[in-house]
């Protein structure tokens, strides 16, 4: 009686084993298709238009929780494969668009960004005069803008990045120094997704930033200001 229940146990144990064996070199199944849910959102958003197939292999990174999928793009003449990564947690983000990376024409977005810092820069700096930089991710593909503009409508909306030294700054002037930023974005309708502003100080010696972040219609408040 007694070796049965051992051989009992070292079954239940060898079965948890390699369940967990196959978790870490697979990923939950239950993420896994919830994950492909996400993938597949993802790409009717984006890309309504575009005609594709997600491949059944996926990988699964468990140093970083990810899921690798395979994208299968179907043009008349040629089909052309691209790898997403997509979260294995909840909510799932799809953290590559390696089809929007392969389009981009770097030059072109080079020389974009430096005219987008220096015109927000110089925008900001009106009202906000503590602003040190600006920091931007313009993209664009196949140098299909000439110049940037408050106007121009890349690809994906961009993401600003501000520098301010905090200084004596209270949490509340964070708050007014953050609304007036997000009123000026505004006021020239840039194409943003989201605006970080983040506030500089020196401690023993080493960097440290507190963040205020904003995307274009959100109504800011002082738990913002982290």
């Amino acid at each position: 009686m007694k070796k049965k229940i051992i051989y009992s146990v070292i079954a239940i144990l060898l079965i948890v084993f390699v369940l967990f064996s196959y978790m870490q070199l697979n990923g939950n199944p239950i993420d896994k298709n919830k994950a492909k849910e996400s993938l597949e959102e993802f790409l009717e958003q984006t890309y309504p238009d575009m005609d594709y197939k997600i491949k059944r292999s996926v990988g699964y990174g468990w140093t970083d929780g990810t899921f690798h999928f395979k994208v299968m793009k179907k043009d008349p003449s040629v089909e052309t494969t691209y790898r997403f990564y997509v979260s294995a947690l909840e909510p799932y983000e799809v953290y590559s668009d390696t089809i929007h990376e392969s389009n981009i024409d770097k030059e072109a977005s080079k020389k974009l960004n430096v005219e987008a810092q220096q015109y927000i820069l110089a925008l900001l700096q009106e009202k906000v005069p503590q602003v040190n930089s600006v920091a931007t991710d313009v993209e664009v593909y196949n140098n299909d803008a000439e110049e940037w503009t408050p106007q121009l409508k890349t690809p994906k909306p961009i993401l600003i990045m501000l520098e301010i030294e905090k200084g004596d700054l209270t949490k509340e002037q964070m708050l007014q120094q953050s609304q007036e930023i997000q009123k000026q974005l505004n006021s020239e309708s840039i194409d943003y997704y989201l605006a970080e502003v983040g506030y500089l100080s020196i401690i023993n010696g080493e960097e440290n930033y507190e963040y205020v972040s904003f995307t274009p219609e959100q109504e800011l408040t002082i738990k913002d200001v982290d």
